[in-house]
């Protein structure tokens, strides 16, 4: 039987079966009142997937509340522990139990719980904490069988589990944009309230705390745009009411336009950066020599594998296409690009004596992290030739649609270079692709390169 690869899931060697079996922490051993969690989750690998979200979902439901409690919690998160600690005993989550046997064990958990805080001359209770209080409730009256109204905390954890990011230095960064976002939405509200109960005002308290705290125009329409998708998710999914108040919400304008905020690299610039590196990073070479002739994204020329670099083709030419470990900005992003001139030659010498397909052409800046490393390394040595901000890497993509408008390229043809999306509709759906051969003949008459076959 081929195993899964799924945390706590093993094979059960008495019948083949996969079964989910996790030790449970020495320090919650008292509250959770068993030594192992274990369940048969099913004969088959496509069974077992199925059974394992819920139960382990259920598990890590009881070990938190366990060890962290229900302080702090929204009341949707807090019904799910309390849920979860009640089928763990095998007891009704919504009721006060099913039968007179289940009521009175359930009743004896509760006076353990909290005979501690009883005052024993008035049998009274003080100081019970909010934790102690809600576990001794459930056990005494179950949860509510319906689930509260989704507050802001659940919104933004429903939206990052529905939307999650697939390799971990981009979930990594999504996690921290929405972490913020989530943080300035709940400061300027004061509470983290129902989504339901979010109202324009409180939205424009949001716009007007960040415009306060110096956020950029920029910065504060993105993070709108953020806030605005996970309250629209919490309405469609979680069944949650009211209106979007950041719905076509009236934001500052940007002091320069998006096509201002980076600006194509002087030719000193460009040529100083070849020379910097040619002094003390040569293993970047090839990939500044790429980026200025293909026009590419700095993160499609970092994360290029050998065999993406097609040398033994009438065009020679690099494929930028998703893979498991990347992800492209858009699907317009997945096309070929010829090499001609200097960036041919870089290609030859990236894969020169590489034999495995699948091994990374720029071994430095490859994988988690390597966009960040390449970018701080070359926005280094741009930095040192122009304080403008709006020089940086990326603005070679800028430099290559200079290029190609001056020399008259048509429009398919340099979007098809660029990696940009045709447009909508008609324009979007018909005809053929460009060709390599009509691409190679653009990138000749723009970077005035003859192209000599290798």
């Amino acid at each position: 039987m081929r195993l899964i690869a799924v945390k706590y899931v093993k094979p059960d060697p008495r019948n083949g079966k996969l079964i989910y079996r996790r030790r449970v922490p020495k320090a919650l051993l008292a509250s959770v009142g068993q030594t192992e969690f274990v369940k048969t989750l099913g004969r088959t690998t496509a069974e077992a997937l199925i059974a394992y979200g819920p139960f382990h979902q259920k598990i890590e439901h009881m070990l938190a509340l366990a060890k962290n409690g229900v302080t702090g919690l929204s009341p949707a998160e807090q019904r799910a522990r309390l849920t979860a600690m009640l089928q763990g005993w095998n007891a009704d989550p919504f009721s006060p139990g099913r039968d007179d046997n289940e009521r009175t064990w359930r009743e004896v958990k509760a006076e353990r719980l909290i005979d501690r805080y009883q005052d024993p001359d008035t049998g009274e209770y003080h100081g019970v904490p909010d934790d102690v209080a809600a576990t001794a409730s459930a056990l005494l009256s179950g949860v509510p069988q319906t689930p509260p109204e989704p507050t802001l905390t659940d919104a933004f954890k429903f939206y990052l589990q529905e939307n999650a990011k697939t390799l971990p230095e981009q979930r990594k960064k999504q996690v921290q944009r929405f972490a913020r976002a989530e943080r300035h939405l709940i400061a300027a509200v004061g509470a983290d309230k129902a989504t339901s109960k979010l109202t324009r005002e409180d939205a424009r308290k949001w716009r007007d705390m960040r415009l306060a705290g110096g956020a950029s125009p920029t910065t504060i329409q993105r993070e709108k745009n953020d806030l605005s998708a996970v309250i629209g998710l919490a309405q469609s999914e979680l069944d949650a009411g009211g209106v979007n108040p950041f719905s076509k919400l009236k934001l500052p304008k940007a002091k320069v336009s998006r096509q201002m905020e980076r600006e194509a690299l002087p030719p000193e610039v460009i040529q100083g950066v070849y020379a910097a590196l040619r002094q003390k990073r040569p293993d970047l070479l090839p990939i500044w020599t790429l980026l200025d002739f293909t026009g590419a994204r700095p993160s499609e020329i970092s994360q290029l594998q050998a065999g993406e670099i097609v040398l033994g083709h009438p065009v020679p030419h690099i494929v930028i296409h998703e893979r498991d470990d990347r992800t492209l900005k858009t699907s317009w992003s997945t096309r070929k690009v010829p090499l001609i001139g200097p960036a041919l030659d870089a290609a030859k010498q990236a894969v020169r004596g590489v034999n495995d397909p699948t091994a990374p052409a720029f071994p430095r800046v490859y994988g988690e992290g390597g966009m960040d490393r390449l970018s701080a390394a070359l926005n280094k040595r741009i930095r040192a030739l122009t304080k403008d901000s709006r020089h940086v890497c990326y603005s070679l993509r800028h430099n290559m649609k200079d290029r190609l408008r001056a020399a008259e390229v048509f429009h398919d043809t340099q979007t098809a270079i660029m990696g940009h999306a045709f447009g909508r509709g008609e324009d979007a759906a018909y005809g053929g692709a460009v060709s390599l051969e009509q691409k190679r003949f653009a990138l000749e008459r723009s970077l005035n390169v003859h192209f000599f076959a290798p």
